[in-house]
């Protein structure tokens, strides 16, 4: 059989053969068919390679059975995504885009909720497909948003200086907030005040709220050693210390009896990190790692945990946790707080007669952290400490735009 003849292509000036053409096709299309069945093969096969991602992923299929919830349960579970989120292989193809993206180009998708900064930082970029975090914190606010922003500390703070309890508010920044030199070149800030130092101002000139914007004892600990994990959104130790020392002394204004502890007081150890919760996301954890320094005391920490008995699943993330001191000349205290509390209240808990710290919930849609008056009103503080991270502090909800 004579083969097709050659023909020359003006266009790309070189001979082509149909009968080449056609072979192309076929082995494009058979491997198409290959990578398209392969996931259905695998499930029946049942190889499922391991690997996690931050998503709600894995789920189980919703059990089938002859009757009318069954049946609607099944259609829910196909038409909110099932198929797309649990398919074989899906959290190896995306930890493999993730690794190369960011990698061998330095740039993830943009619709990530990780950034790919320069020196293999990475940067928050969204929070819960709601707060844009590098883009809303380099816009300006109105004064519309300004006022319903502040409006609601400003309730609390009347509220609980009605029945004498100090308050405070505590903002630790966004990374990109102590570390901008670390985003890429098109993230550069547009203008010299940002959104928070917009709400900074305002507050001093028309509140008389005590609010604690942490950048400044921050920038001062960044002089000395990185205090920000570079695989994650929070600070390391050594930025939870310098916020710790920073909290203290405000308090120290209203309570003389407070001193914050020095660093010679720990041992400081460093250790392999298996990757934060950026890492986490991406499905690298494992391959993006660092190495964290974390503070051991010298001398026992004296503070006593102890269980609360509250747990509302619908408003906090983790039971109300607490800690006692013998000594009842230090104050008692309330802490509303959030994820970057984590690595404080330790040493936290060595200043107060008894402390409650509540992880509160935050309601994207409203803008608003909660804040329980009837746990305030059953503990009976000498001070009330609301920490909201800057992302959420600043957050204006899309219905008051």
């Amino acid at each position: 059989m004579n083969s097709a003849p050659r023909k020359w292509n003006k266009a790309t000036r070189v001979y082509t053969s149909s009968k080449g053409r056609r072979i192309v096709a076929i082995l494009c299309s058979a491997v198409f068919c290959l990578a398209i069945a392969f996931p259905v093969a695998s499930a029946f096969l049942r190889i499922k390679p391991e690997g996690r991602l931050a998503e709600a992923a894995n789920t189980p299929f919703p059990a089938f059975a002859w009757d009318a919830l069954s049946a609607k349960a099944t259609v829910k579970a196909l038409t909110d995504g099932w198929l797309d989120r649990n398919f074989p292989f899906r959290q190896t193809l995306i930890r493999w885009h993730n690794y190369w993206s960011a990698s061998v180009f330095g740039k993830l998708s943009p619709n990530s909720p990780v950034l790919a900064g320069k020196d293999s930082w990475l940067f928050l970029a969204i929070d819960h497909d709601d707060i844009n975090v590098l883009e809303e914190s380099r816009t300006a606010l109105t004064q519309t948003q300004l006022e319903r922003l502040v409006r609601v500390f400003t309730e609390r703070q009347a509220w609980l200086a009605g029945q004498g309890i100090k308050y405070l508010i505590v903002v630790p920044p966004n990374k990109d907030s102590i570390y901008p030199e670390f985003l890429p070149d098109s993230y550069s800030k547009a203008g010299g005040v940002s959104r928070l130092d917009q709400v900074m101002e305002y507050i001093a000139h028309h509140t008389t709220l005590d609010v604690l914007d942490l950048r400044p004892a921050l920038l001062a600990a960044k002089k000395k050693t990185r205090i920000f994990c570079m695989t994650d959104s929070h600070w390391n130790a050594d930025g939870a210390f310098a916020a710790y020392q920073a909290i203290i002394s405000r308090l120290v204004g209203d309570f003389p009896q407070l001193k914050p502890m020095d660093a010679s007081s720990f041992f400081q150890e460093e250790y392999p990190f298996p990757g934060g919760d950026l890492s986490f996301i991406l499905g690298l954890r494992d391959v993006l790692t660092e190495n964290v320094r974390v503070f051991i005391p010298k001398t026992p920490f004296a503070a006593r945990g102890m269980s609360t008995g509250i747990d509302r699943p619908d408003d906090f993330f983790l039971p109300v946790e607490a800690s006692v001191l013998e000594d009842k000349s230090l104050p008692k205290a309330v802490f509303f707080r959030d994820s970057y509390f984590v690595d404080i209240l330790p040493f936290l808990g060595e200043h107060f007669s008894r402390m409650v710290s509540v992880w509160v919930k935050f309601d994207y849609k409203d803008g608003r952290s909660i804040f329980d008056k009837e746990l305030v009103s059953a503990e009976k503080p000498d001070v009330v400490v609301e920490e909201i991270a800057e992302r959420f502090f600043l957050h204006v909800p899309a219905s008051a735009k």
